[in-house]
């Protein structure tokens, strides 16, 4: 397991501002001006390259900063540190995601769990092949706080999203517990981590088994 996150505030970086609730989570500052966005854009854009050829571990605010061709400074006018820069870019690919999703779900209604399964889980896989430095971040950088609460976020509307999916296709009736889907996102969710370990593309033979499980799973509990 990769090492925790740590924050460049505790590499000495001036501690950051209360949020108006009385959080101590510092506010990240929203660009404006178009000069603004596009200087937020090549820290992102560094940030995931850094992940790309090293993992999250290689993510800090000051190599951050040198690849984009920045100062620490302007890094610290949008960024506290480098939890906000992890949350920055979760935020960019779930809005991918999502498009990826519904691209994918377009007119589709599953006739099967069996297909179901399968789609769902070869489109994640697919983002995941596509976008490494994403399968980095959501798969390894679980242990930064920030990723990880975005984790149990997305994946509890992960669920809630594939619950009325399997409900409009009529694989399952309206009243399933949504805890039936809640443990195969989370199953899946495993078998994503294990299938993109160490690897840019994911291991067919562990997302075959993962198929598989899931595809059990699902059978087992809504025949009960």
């Amino acid at each position: 397991m990769p090492a925790p996150v740590k924050s460049s505030q505790a590499a000495g970086s001036p501690r950051p501002g209360v949020d108006e609730a009385g959080s101590d989570r510092p506010r990240r500052r929203e660009p404006v001006q178009t000069r603004s966005r596009e200087t937020v854009k090549r820290i992102l854009d560094a940030a995931a390259g850094l992940i790309d050829e090293g993992g999250v571990d290689a993510v800090t605010t000051r190599v951050i900063a040198d690849r984009a061709g920045i100062t620490a400074a302007s890094l610290y006018r949008f960024f506290a540190d480098r939890e906000q820069i992890l949350d920055a870019l979760v935020e960019r690919h779930l809005e991918r995601l999502t498009a990826h999703l519904a691209a994918v779900e377009a007119d589709w209604a599953p006739t099967s769990v069996a297909e179901f399964v399968e789609r769902e889980l070869d489109s994640y896989a697919g983002y995941y092949r596509d976008h490494p430095n994403a399968a980095r971040l959501w798969l390894d950088g679980r242990v930064s706080p920030t990723v990880r609460a975005e984790v149990l976020r997305y994946n509890r509307s992960t669920a809630e999203r594939l619950h009325g999916l399997a409900v409009a296709a009529g694989l399952v009736a309206s009243q399933t517990d949504l805890l039936v889907f809640v443990v195969a996102v989370e199953l899946a969710d495993r078998a994503l981590e294990l299938a993109f370990r160490e690897r840019s593309d994911p291991d067919p033979d562990v997302i075959a088994h993962g198929r598989v499980a899931l595809i059990a799973y699902l059978d087992a509990t809504l025949r009960q």
